[in-house]
């Protein structure tokens, strides 16, 4: 069932084979509008097992997952409770606000027992203290800030945060690159800033030079700034704690004025087609960190690839299969703690401890302090990211 939540109700499907007729009543109002209940759209979901709905907290453009998640859970056998994965098809864009008013919309839903997202740091962090309130279990698919960690108990947070990246896109530079003299470009927010202190802590350690460190947006005068950091020095390395348009534009001003150019950026900037495209004749100059790639050896996540290829037309990036994770954990802690919010919480805190840790697509998950390190290191090539291993497994540049 592909149905949206609005200020005026569940809406008609957007695709799929099933449709959402409107209800023939509502159960409660919202600032004097008329809001169609759940349970009213579901079609009487109350005299059914109980149902159990997930909240997917992104944009309608990143709905994808979805149509995956909703796929592999009508392939399990039938059972209590009926799971529903749901997302707000009205509130678009992705400024904190925006993201506070999304939770908003979200805690509202009947039967909500816990929410994926939200897409980055800083929205996760903007809408957490709504989902804390409300007593709803939030897991964070791919936010990497340290101070989600500070979040609170309702706040389950998938990634490595950005002190274990930046260390680990230290190590690579220095090992793998033989850096020994950085220019460090980031963006001037929680995901840049946060990741830009792991990087510097770590070449701090291991005595390489950080030459400059450059605040970009993607308003930013990216030449002119890569000219005027060239004029100090030539470094051995670009690193970038910043996104795609970031990172894709820094590798384009770049290529041409530094001999061997190499550009070390965070998962930020793995989108690969935009990336590729910014970068244009720079693109293979440029690795980059990522949760996961697409050439999994396990058959539980060649399963997931070929079922997202199914549905799609095209292989899951890194983010996408975090965010199956996040959707099928929570579906099947509903499954086996029952739609009870406290109990998914106290489900996902056991993981590791007295449950086994959850097998993800990803990997293995726990929400411990002390759980593996699950990140990729890739280069791109012709197009595509080509898998490094970690810097102890590689041999020179």
């Amino acid at each position: 069932m592909h149905a949206s939540w609005s200020t005026f109700g569940w809406g008609k499907r957007v695709r799929g084979p099933e449709r959402l007729e409107r209800p023939r009543g509502y159960v409660q109002s919202l600032g004097g509008v008329a809001v169609w209940g759940l349970v009213a759209a579901l079609g009487g979901c109350r005299s059914e097992p109980r149902v159990a709905v997930i909240g997917y907290a992104f944009p309608l453009w990143g709905t994808t997952t979805v149509q995956v998640a909703r796929d592999e859970i009508a392939s399990w056998p039938p059972g209590a409770p009926v799971i529903r994965i749901v997302y707000d098809s009205i509130t678009q864009g992705d400024p904190p606000d925006v993201e506070v008013m999304r939770a908003q919309r979200l805690a509202q839903i009947p039967d909500l027992v816990g929410v994926v997202g939200h897409g980055g740091s800083r929205g996760s962090l903007a809408a957490a203290p709504i989902y804390a309130a409300a007593g709803i279990p939030q897991i964070v698919p791919t936010g990497t800030s340290r101070l989600l960690g500070q979040a609170g108990p309702w706040t389950f947070v998938l990634p490595p945060n950005d002190s274990i990246e930046g260390a680990l896109i230290g190590r690579f530079t220095a090992e793998r690159l033989g850096a020994r003299r950085v220019a460090l470009f980031f963006t001037n927010d929680e995901y840049g800033v946060g990741l830009r202190d792991g990087v510097v802590a770590e070449l701090a350690r291991r005595g390489i030079a950080v030459l400059s460190q450059v605040g970009v947006d993607p308003r930013s005068d990216i030449p002119t700034l890569v000219a005027a950091t060239l004029r100090r020095d030539a470094p051995d390395a670009f690193i970038m704690a910043a996104r795609t348009v970031e990172t894709g534009r820094v590798a384009r001003a770049a290529y041409g004025r530094v001999p061997r150019l190499r550009v070390v950026a965070g998962d930020g900037a793995v989108d690969v087609p935009n990336l590729v495209a910014l970068a244009g004749p720079a693109a293979d100059s440029i690795y980059v960190v990522a949760f996961w790639l697409a050439d999994p050896p396990d058959s539980m996540s060649r399963a997931f690839v070929e079922r997202f290829h199914r549905i799609t037309g095209r292989d899951p990036g890194p983010d996408e299969a975090m965010n199956h994770d996040a959707l099928m954990l929570l579906a099947h802690a509903a499954r086996t703690a029952g739609p009870d919010r406290a109990a998914l919480r106290r489900y996902l805190e056991a993981l590791g401890r007295s449950r086994p840790p959850y097998r993800g697509v990803t990997g293995d998950i726990t929400f411990l302090p002390e759980r593996p390190t699950r990140l990729v290191m890739a280069r791109l090539r012709g197009g595509r990211l080509e898998r490094l291993g970690s810097p102890e497994s590689i041999n020179g540049p």
